[in-house]
């Protein structure tokens, strides 16, 4: 298969914070960085000239069941379902036949930790974290709220909260100290329940995460890192690097048209060194303007729709 060179543009890699090119081969990422060295690595790749856009990981829908896949694909989304969620007392079955553990909203996380802290005692907490524990909007599931045990307990077996930000009222919740804990998150980009005529709107799904009432929300990037790596590992990638433009992964990406970027932190404390450039930040588009204009969706390096 051709290898293509795209330059010109703004590409949101772990490779470079600087990077403005990128290369794929046969669906996988072979390299990112600067436009200049570009042509003498790839001296017989197609080339796309980027125009100026920005270049990122495609948003990934991991609540997917019922999800019109073409109707997302022309919003930059793209599906990776995890199994539909099951009872607590489950759970220790799921574990020891080596299943996915997936709780829903009405799951108590302190009753989840314990059960999965139990487990983890009994067979080893490898052999829990292997089931990838999938928590589906459970934040303020049961009588008892979130705290820094069960956060702990949650992330010593490799949890993942899936939040729904254009679903769940997350006013007051410090998403900050919950990522901080070690609790690995994901979050849905879609508007409503399970029904495939549900909206896909991940910009807005952005904002909510980042502008959480009362609560401290999430950096634009910590909350992009959610609804792509976050949303890959929730589906069941344990590699680290699903979800990321890193070279070795597959070519999936979006290409969007947007403003001026940014480097924005979470809250105040952070603002004071994560905006200098020396902090390695990346920069990401402006949420309080209007949504990026997709230009391309690439999928296993395939085009896959442009813009409506």
């Amino acid at each position: 298969m051709t290898a293509f060179l795209a330059t010109g543009g703004r590409v949101l890699t772990p490779a470079s914070r600087d990077a403005t090119a990128l290369a794929h081969e046969n669906g996988v990422i072979v390299w990112a960085g600067s436009d200049a060295p570009g042509p003498a690595l790839f001296p017989d790749a197609q080339y796309v000239d980027l125009e100026g856009d920005w270049v990122a990981p495609a948003f990934v829908e991991c609540l997917a069941s019922g999800l019109d896949a073409g109707a997302a694909a022309a919003r930059g989304v793209i599906p990776a379902p995890i199994p539909e969620p099951h009872a607590l007392d489950l759970v220790a079955d799921r574990v020891r036949a080596g299943e996915r553990v997936v709780l829903g909203a009405d799951a108590d996380p302190v009753e989840v930790a314990a059960e999965l802290t139990r487990l983890a005692a009994e067979l080893g907490g490898p052999a829990v974290a292997r089931c990838t524990p999938v928590l589906v909007g459970a934040l303020n599931g049961g009588s008892t709220p979130i705290d820094d045990q069960t956060l702990a307990a949650l992330a010593s077996v490799g949890t993942v909260i899936v939040l729904r930000p254009l679903v769940d009222d997350l006013t007051g919740t410090d998403l900050v100290r919950i990522a901080a804990s070690g609790v690995a998150l994901a979050a849905s980009v879609r508007a409503g329940s399970a029904q495939a005529a549900d909206e896909v709107r991940p910009w807005d799904a952005l904002r909510n995460l980042t502008s959480v009432s009362g609560g401290r929300g999430l950096s634009p990037r910590a909350a992009f890192t959610a609804v792509t790596r976050g949303a890959r590992r929730a589906a069941g990638a344990r590699d680290g690097t699903s979800g990321t433009l890193t070279p070795g992964t597959p070519a999936t990406f979006a290409r969007w048209q947007t403003g001026a970027l940014a480097v924005v932190a979470a809250y105040d404390a952070v603002q004071r060194w994560s905006t200098d450039p020396r902090s390695g930040v990346p920069p990401m588009p402006d949420l309080s303007g209007p949504d990026p204009v997709l230009r391309e969706l690439v999928v296993d390096g395939l085009p896959s729709v442009p813009s409506e």
